[in-house]
């Protein structure tokens, strides 16, 4: 009989489960543990009910949701009527290209690991072990000790194979001593405003709006419909919210495109490829060439209206923040929101968005390969703009920030380059765009921050890695072995790392569903 191969999966999120999925479709006899520090499998903390409340929305339709055993969309028409009813959505009216808020999806992800595990085979065998916190990872020969720890008690475990799918690293984030400072916006119920009933919160993206928005729920209510929302206090005593980011922009109203998306004709995956097998220097360089017509091609009339003279990362990165500068403002906002819906209506395709989205797909291909010098320039000039490009939000997320500053309760300012954010007095003041006021409450909502193997806190893998830049690929390097660390000469333990934060690094956008299931698929098949 063969081997049973034994797999540790640390983090429970989506990436676990769709891990295990690309595991189980594998004949290969395993038993797969997998270590989750919560009390709840499957969600992760984006989409975990501990973390988010239901106003809280995701900013991904449900057919770009990779399905795990069934679609999204046939789930939620298939859920009882207590879960539609709580969420208020129609059966008959479930589309391919609705929105749905973080915790359904949440719902989603757990229900489909619970009915991974009941359809195994004889073969595959499955461990969900919750409120389990990974201490240490410890290469040992040619396997791996993992120790952990389950509500106070200390064990350790040897594995075959260990992956590191660890999600957003929250959990210690708001253990301060300053009293009203949240690092992260989760679990937004843990956030409490001052006796001023003010929050300043760091970041204009959705995690921001949906900060603002779990908080005005608390003290009012939103009332109307899609056409016609509005924002109504509980009481008289006003409420106060401040999104504050660098440029002071929010992200554009989701757009209409074709799903699924038309493949680009010039910027190809096959003709970068091509590109970086000529070696690395001047790789960033000759791609962008590459993307330059690609544009120009698809909306030239766009290129114009940018005016780019020497058209490089620098040049096409500042131009562009500086279009979405000028129409800044909720008077723009507004406008955006209506542009979008007529789009939707008609079906109308901007193609510079659409090229731009589908390019940043494009580009995360060559990314993992740049040197050190390209990979900076990407991250400084051209990250930012796809960021933007492609990080539009729902529209009931905008129609909820345009309720609450019509309602008074909430402005957005931009930091620039010489705002300030100072705490003293117990209070946060800031100063910045032409004005200056104090807040109980500050919240950072920038998001999840690109970080290290040695980040993940797991001393003792640490010191056995051979190199720093892990994901660096190199032109000989299988593509299944992408995400497989290199360890040093003392280990030869099989031991993988697709945790969001360290990936982010060489996989900037990396921070979707998508990349969950894609980094997964590599993993299993690697195994």
């Amino acid at each position: 009989m063969s081997h049973t191969k034994r797999i540790a999966v640390v983090g429970g999120g989506p990436t676990a489960v769709y891990t295990l999925k690309n595991l189980l479709q594998k004949a290969t006899r395993s038993h797969v543990t997998i270590f989750e520090a919560g009390p709840v499998a499957g969600c992760g903390i984006p989409y975990s009910e501990l973390h988010n409340s239901a106003d809280m929305m995701a900013n991904i339709t449900s057919v770009e949701i990779p399905p795990v055993l069934v679609s999204l969309s046939d789930w939620v028409r298939s859920a009882d009527a207590a879960v539609l009813k709580r969420f208020g959505i129609a059966r008959d009216k479930v589309s391919d290209r609705d929105f749905y808020p973080r915790v359904l999806i949440g719902a989603y992800y757990s229900d489909q690991l619970t009915r991974l595990v009941q359809g195994c085979g004889p073969w595959q065998t499955v461990a969900i072990e919750t409120n389990t916190r990974v201490l240490d990872i410890r290469p040992d020969g040619n396997r791996t000790t993992v120790f952990v720890d389950k509500e106070g008690k200390r064990a350790r475990r040897r594995f075959d194979v260990v992956i590191m799918a660890t999600g957003h690293m929250t959990e210690a984030d708001n253990n301060a001593s300053v009293r009203g400072l949240y690092r992260s916006p989760y679990p937004v119920q843990d956030i409490e405003l001052g006796r001023d009933r003010a929050a300043l919160i760091l970041g204009s993206s959705l995690s921001a709006i949906d900060a603002a928005v779990s908080i005005a729920s608390r003290y009012g209510r939103f009332e109307g419909d899609e056409e016609n929302l509005s924002y109504k206090p509980l009481s008289d005593k006003p409420l106060r919210i401040v999104m504050a980011s660098r440029k002071g922009t929010v992200p554009d109203a989701d757009f209409f495109y074709p799903i699924p998306e038309e493949p680009l004709m010039i910027f190809t995956p096959a003709r970068l490829d091509l590109l970086r097998k000529e070696g690395q220097k001047g790789l960033l360089a000759k791609a962008f060439k590459l993307f330059k017509q690609q544009l120009a091609s698809d909306d030239p009339d766009f290129l114009n209206r940018l005016d780019v003279k020497r058209f490089t990362p620098e040049s096409f990165g500042k131009a562009y923040l500086a279009m979405r500068k000028a129409r800044q403002g909720f008077d723009a906002i507004a406008e955006n929101l209506e542009q979008s819906r007529r789009d939707y209506r008609a079906r109308r395709v901007i193609m510079w968005r659409y090229t731009l989205m589908r390019a940043h797909e494009v580009f995360g291909e060559i990314v993992p390969f740049l040197d050190r010098k390209d990979l900076a320039r990407f991250r400084r000039h051209l990250a930012p703009v796809f960021a933007d490009a492609y990080g539009c939000v729902p529209h009931l997320s905008i129609q909820r920030l345009l309720a609450l500053h019509g309602a008074n309760c909430l402005d957005v300012v931009a930091l620039g380059e010489t705002g300030t954010i100072r705490y003293g007095s117990g209070v946060f003041a800031l100063t910045a765009d032409g004005r200056a006021e104090s807040f109980g409450t500050l919240i950072d909502a920038r998001g999840q921050n690109a970080a290290s193997i040695s980040d993940l806190g797991f001393t003792q893998l640490d010191q056995a890695l051979a190199t720093v830049d892990q994901l660096k690929r190199t032109s000989g390097q299988s593509a299944d072995d992408q995400f497989r660390l290199q360890l040093d000469d003392r280990s030869a333990s099989d031991i993988f790392c697709i945790s969001i934060p360290v990936m982010m690094e060489r996989y900037p956008f990396a921070q979707g569903l998508v990349a969950c299931s894609e980094a997964a698929e590599a993993v299993a098949a690697a195994i």
